[in-house]
C-alpha cells in the first residue's frame, strides 16, 4: 500500500477515543462516507435520573400528608400496574421555587422563587418582575422594555382567556399585572 492511499483511508475514518457523557461506543458506522463511532445512550444514567425523579415524588408525597416515605413505597407495591401508571400520570410535583413562592404568598415570582428555579434549572435567565412604577423608570430602559413586554402578552393571554380583573381580581394574572403597574 502506497503512502497517499494510507493517507486516504486515515481521513475515511474518524474515531474518537470515546464518546461524550451519557454515552458509551457500540462499534462503528459510515456516516456520510467517514466511519465514525456509533455512540448509543447510556441505558443506565437514564434510569438512575427516573429512579430519583420517583424518589423525590416519594419524598415530597410523604412530606405534604406527613408519613414516612417507606409507607408510601409499600402502598406502591400493592398497586396493579394500571393502578400505578394512573397514580404517576396524576401526581403532581412541586418543586422548590413553587414552594418558595407559596411561603413568600408573592404575586408573581419572589426573588427567593426566583434563586430556586434557577438552581433547579441552571442557566436559566429568569428575573423578578419589574415593580418600579412606570413614572420612575427611564424610557426605552431594559426594565421598562421588560415591563411592557410583560404587559402586553399578559393583556393578550387575559383576552384570550376572558378574563377581566374587575370581575376577577384574585386570578393570579390579574395580581401578577399589578405588581408588575400594568
Amino acid at each position: 500500500m502506497r503512502i497517499d492511499e494510507i493517507l486516504t483511508e486515515a481521513v475515511k475514518q474518524r474515531l474518537d477515543a470515546k464518546c461524550w457523557k451519557g454515552k458509551h461506543k457500540e462499534g462503528t458506522k459510515i456516516k456520510g462516507g467517514v466511519r465514525v463511532n456509533n455512540c448509543v445512550p447510556n441505558e443506565s444514567t437514564e434510569l438512575e435520573e427516573e429512579f430519583d425523579l420517583i424518589e423525590s415524588i416519594i419524598e415530597a408525597l410523604a412530606e405534604q400528608n406527613q408519613v414516612d416515605s417507606e409507607m408510601i413505597w409499600e402502598d406502591l407495591e400493592s398497586l396493579t400496574d394500571d393502578e400505578l401508571y394512573v397514580f404517576a400520570t396524576t401526581t403532581p410535583v412541586m418543586e422548590d421555587w413553587q414552594k418558595a413562592n407559596k411561603k413568600d404568598k408573592t404575586d408573581g415570582m419572589s426573588q427567593k422563587a426566583v434563586n430556586a428555579y434557577k438552581r433547579e434549572h441552571p442557566g436559566s435567565k429568569l428575573k423578578t418582575a419589574v415593580t418600579t412604577k412606570p413614572s420612575k423608570l427611564k424610557k426605552g430602559s431594559k426594565a421598562s422594555k421588560r415591563r411592557k413586554s410583560y404587559c402586553s402578552r399578559s393583556k393578550g393571554q387575559m383576552k384570550m382567556h376572558n378574563i377581566s380583573c374587575a370581575k376577577t381580581p384574585d386570578k393570579a394574572i390579574c395580581k401578577a399585572r399589578r405588581r408588575w403597574n400594568c
